[in-house]
């Protein structure tokens, strides 16, 4: 399995088995990171040094991700609209963890439900992407990931 092609290119198609990999190398580095620069942000600037590193690599871990999850829509055949959406949520909910951190009453209601409809995005682009079957044989984005070539 090539990594690089994995993380750091959209195109083409992955199978499912790929996808997972994927998705639990991310969830693995995004997990040590966090740790890693969390503990390091609080020693830099306190809590306000760990928000800004962890968000920062938030940020990061999502290109990646995003990538991983357009070739996975590509070999569903699908528009990469919706997947282009929810990196755009994730965006835009990194951003607003390292703006608005919780305070001492917790989040806001509107934080709360801006968390929960990324949650029930994330975890439906999941499912759909993660346990769906891909088109089977040539699409538009390229050969079938699961057809080995003929020598």
């Amino acid at each position: 399995m090539d990594l690089q092609y994995l993380f750091l290119n959209g195109d083409g198609r992955i199978a499912r088995r790929d996808f997972w990999i994927g998705i639990a190398i991310l969830i693995v580095t995004n997990i040590l990171l966090s740790i890693v620069l969390g503990l390091i942000g609080s020693m830099i600037g306190g809590m306000w040094g760990a928000i800004i590193l962890v968000g920062i690599a938030g940020l990061v871990m999502a290109i990646p991700g995003y990538l991983l999850m357009v070739k996975r829509s590509n070999d569903r055949d699908y528009p990469q609209t919706y997947v282009q959406a929810l990196t755009a949520l994730n965006i835009a909910f990194q951003l607003q963890a390292m703006v608005l951190p919780m305070t001492m009453g917790g989040q806001s209601l509107l934080a709360n439900l801006f968390s929960i409809a990324i949650a029930l995005a994330g975890l439906w682009a999941l499912v759909d992407l993660g346990f769906f079957q891909g088109t089977r044989g040539p699409n538009r984005y390229g050969p079938d990931p699961l057809e080995v070539p003929q020598t």
